[in-house]
């Protein structure tokens, strides 16, 4: 049939959807069937339904729940949206493509170097786990210890643009430190993510200097995790008992080392 389109739609990008409509438009199709290939990252379940979501101001477009054959459809910038450019996806799916954590591993492995990544998904399982202990929102946590330093590679130029333009106050501290805030940037510009408290931590997740209990976890497990190659036990038994204590431990743990590596005495 004419009125059936294929693609993988995953995820469905609004390039796509402009497209499909332009066609119905053009060749005078009342109703236009969407059928999902079989493969794809997330499963063909999710992707149906973010596509539904998708196609729901449209009365004509119709998402078919078996898989068949029809017109290959460009799959126009589902691999950039997948690298995290949420932006490129209509507005009704952005907010699920969030909550459910669609896409982190692709998103890291594009914006950050292989070792940067597997310390990204370290941070991101003990966050987890801490707000598993505490009983906070496990999969924000999750989220927020893949996404924290995804701006880590951004070169000192291009973040001092950012800094001087969002939090010129910023500008008197190492660019070491940057990253915490370009990365909130980036988040916002790209994904559409403005969750305030997943953003909180990770602004502060260098400094050590946030009070929530999901700034405290973040900042925990960026030191914390496993792959930084030395025992935390102590760190990790007292943070989960008292997220503050711990935070303030290891703020005063790295203070003590930093003033010894840079022979300062006090």
């Amino acid at each position: 049939m004419n009125n059936i389109f294929t693609a993988a739609f995953d995820p469905v990008s609004a390039a796509e959807i402009r497209n499909i409509r332009a066609i119905a438009k053009n060749t005078g199709l009342k109703d236009v069937f969407l059928s999902v290939k079989e493969e794809g990252i997330l499963s063909r379940s999710q992707r149906i339904s973010l596509l539904k979501q998708a196609v729901r101001p449209y009365r004509h477009i119709h998402v078919l729940e078996d898989a068949v054959q029809g017109i290959a459809i460009e799959e126009t910038d589902e691999e950039k949206i997948r690298e995290g450019h949420f932006r490129l996806a209509p507005r009704q799916i952005r907010t699920s493509l969030i909550q459910c954590n669609a896409y982190l591993d692709q998103i890291i492995d594009a914006m950050c170097k292989p070792s940067r990544a597997v310390h990204s998904r370290g941070v991101a399982e003990t966050a987890r786990h801490l707000a598993q202990v505490h009983g906070l929102d496990t999969e924000k946590a999750y989220r927020m210890g893949m996404l924290h330093d995804i701006t880590k590679r951004m070169d000192d130029e291009e973040g001092r643009k950012i800094i001087a333009l969002y939090k010129p106050e910023w500008l008197t501290l190492s660019p070491k430190v940057w990253h915490s805030y370009t990365a909130v940037i980036w988040l916002k510009q790209n994904m559409h993510l403005y969750d305030h408290e997943l953003l909180s931590a990770i602004e502060h997740h260098t400094l050590g200097d946030g009070c929530t209990l999901m700034d405290h976890i973040l900042y925990i497990s960026d030191k914390n995790e496993p792959g930084r190659g030395y025992d935390t036990s102590r760190q990790m038994k007292l943070a989960e008992e008292d997220l503050a204590a711990a935070a303030r431990m290891i703020r005063e743990e790295s203070r003590a080392y930093i003033f010894e590596k840079e022979g300062i005495h006090v």
